[in-house]
């Protein structure tokens, strides 16, 4: 009995010591990530709330780094590492923050779409995205072209076309896979539903495209 208490001690305590550690965001975006071939950070900021300082271990656990762009640098409070998958640790002291960040470029001939990294640590992971699109997107969003509804969306949503240069939707995930994509028939108007029972909650791209492949514009969506 005594052992079995003094393993239930060491579980909670475990745990209240993790839950003093606070990662302030699970994932940071760049959006609309300037392709000008110079480094640029993203940040991201842990927090030791305990009365004892705590030692945090990370690596690179993952990325999806599109054509043209480059990782220069992981950092953590201490140093910056060269986009390495080796470990490493800080020593964050009581009440003290410190800040993780990567730093991203993107060649003005870059991919558009999403490059991300996702650092892993022993108290959570953070993912960095970095979004940049072609620079019609933003005329593309403020016209009445494209009507998307409702969104938030729940069990269905309701995409209209009325630009006739829209030969084909599709779908993006937020880490920049490709998950479907529609045909339409840029002769008339349409008027899409679709049923969003099998889809994951979550924010999803849709990208417009004319027939030869050249994206006009995103729509952001989101599924609750």
């Amino acid at each position: 009995m005594k052992k079995l208490l003094f393993l239930l001690t060491l579980t909670v305590t475990g745990f209240i010591s993790q839950a003093q550690v606070v990662i302030k965001h699970d994932t940071v975006w760049y959006k609309g990530f300037p392709k000008d071939n110079v480094l640029h950070s993203l940040k991201d900021t842990i927090t030791n709330n305990s009365a004892s300082p705590v030692t945090i271990t990370w690596n690179k656990s993952a990325e999806n780094i599109l054509t043209g762009w480059s990782v220069l640098g992981l950092c953590d409070p201490v140093a910056c590492y060269l986009n390495s998958s080796d470990p490493h640790s800080a020593i964050l002291n009581p009440g003290e923050s410190g800040v993780w960040y990567v730093d991203m470029k993107a060649a003005t001939t870059a991919q558009d779409g999403t490059s991300w990294v996702t650092i892993t640590t022993n108290y959570g992971d953070m993912v960095y995205m970095f979004q940049t699109w072609p620079t019609s997107v933003k005329d593309f969003e403020n016209n009445n072209l494209v009507s998307i509804y409702p969104n938030p969306a729940t069990d269905k949503i309701t995409i209209a076309l009325t630009d006739k240069r829209i030969a084909s939707v599709q779908v993006v995930n937020v880490i920049g896979r490709k998950m479907a994509r529609f045909e339409v028939d840029p002769s008339r108007d349409h008027s899409l539903t679709y049923n969003l029972d099998h889809v994951a909650n979550g924010v999803y791209l849709l990208q417009f495209s004319d027939a030869k492949g050249k994206i006009l514009g995103v729509r952001r969506v989101t599924k609750n």
